[in-house]
């Protein structure tokens, strides 16, 4: 994979030395650590830091949203969840498109836990861990990569692509894009698409498998089920913390404001369903949720679950359009007579 993390940080560097960008945030990897972990990069330098491991400690939109300045150029690497999550925060305001410049990385999955220091990267089909080709063992992923239908990051200025003899195909998908390769000298590659079928049916097949028992129950005993669910809740704010799409900095669910009572444990059930319906239209299935908690609720199920329900009523994808509005928080008065989701 060195030539694939060598293309990157050339860009990278690129985008810095050619004043294109006035900082690049990253996944990377200091030479002295094993850990990976999200970095601010300003110095041209520092761009050998920067790796495509497909491992995914926490969302770079909501570092962005909250440690960004709107009016800096800024680069991002990142993987397609990462940059659906980046549009939707455009719509709410909470970055400034314009002023990011963003370089995609397709993604086939990332692994649950990454120890030691094994360098893991996932493909279609299979996957390297230090080096060495192994068959794709789909339990050390992520459950939300599982069920993810959007791979490639058609959303992003430009976007990667590591071809079968191990060559890197680089598309410019923008004008930013172009800017992009031009400054790192790098012509664009147009060729065939990349075939997702079979990632397709791995999202459907285990789509059925996490949602189908639950979508046969009654509502009342799927409300009983969630509910117990939330029981095992000890309120470290773990869900709400880590989601890319709770951007609000005063928020109803802090203990005392009227919804949530202060030192109790676990919360009342509206802390939990207040999230859900608050994100619920605009899931992304960046996992981060359920990452995050510690008791092992199976968060990001219900999240997705919602939003697969909500997607075809409302004909609506999230992440993808500038101008398509989250549909519960823009009900429109056609809106209003349509029928079919049950939220409990």
């Amino acid at each position: 994979m060195k030539n694939y993390n060598k293309v990157i940080q050339d860009i990278v560097r690129s985008m810095l030395e050619a004043g294109l960008v006035e900082e690049v945030v990253a996944f990377g990897q200091d030479p002295a650590s094993v850990d990976i972990l999200p970095l601010f990069i300003t110095e041209p330098q520092d761009a050998e830091k920067v790796v495509a491991i497909s491992y995914y400690p926490c969302s770079l939109a909501k570092l962005v949203a909250l440690y960004g300045d709107k009016d800096k150029k800024t680069g991002m690497v990142l993987r397609p969840c990462d940059a659906r999550a980046l549009v939707e925060l455009a719509k709410r305001q909470q970055v400034n498109l314009e002023n990011i410049y963003t370089v995609g990385i397709e993604c086939y999955g990332v692994v649950k836990d990454r120890a030691g220091n094994n360098e893991i990267y996932v493909f279609p089909g299979d996957m390297e861990i230090d080096g060495e080709s192994k068959p794709l063992d789909e339990d050390m992923l992520a459950p939300g990569c599982l069920r993810c239908e959007y791979p490639i990051p058609t959303m992003t200025d430009v976007s990667f692509r590591l071809e079968p003899k191990g060559e890197v195909s680089v598309t410019a998908n923008t004008e930013k894009g172009k800017e992009i390769l031009s400054a790192a000298k790098i012509s664009s590659t147009e060729g065939s698409p990349t075939d997702i079928s079979a990632i397709k049916e791995r999202a459907a097949r285990w789509q059925e498998q996490d949602f189908g028992e639950l979508m046969k129950m009654e509502p009342g005993e799927r409300l009983k089920y969630w509910l117990s669910q939330f029981d095992k809740c000890i309120k470290c704010y773990g869900c709400r913390n880590s989601c890319p799409i709770c951007y609000c900095s005063d928020c109803y669910l802090e203990p005392g404001r009227m919804l949530i009572e202060g030192e109790e444990m676990p919360p009342e059930k509206l802390f939990h369903i207040t999230r859900l319906m608050h994100v619920g239209d605009s899931c992304v299935n960046c996992g981060q949720c359920e990452a995050a908690c510690p008791m092992g609720i199976p968060v990001s199920k219900l999240y997705h679950m919602l939003y697969k329900e909500l997607s075809p009523l409302f004909d609506y994808e999230a992440g993808f359009d500038l101008d398509s509005l989250p549909p519960v928080s823009s009900i429109r008065d056609e809106d209003l007579l349509k029928t079919g989701v049950e939220l409990d």
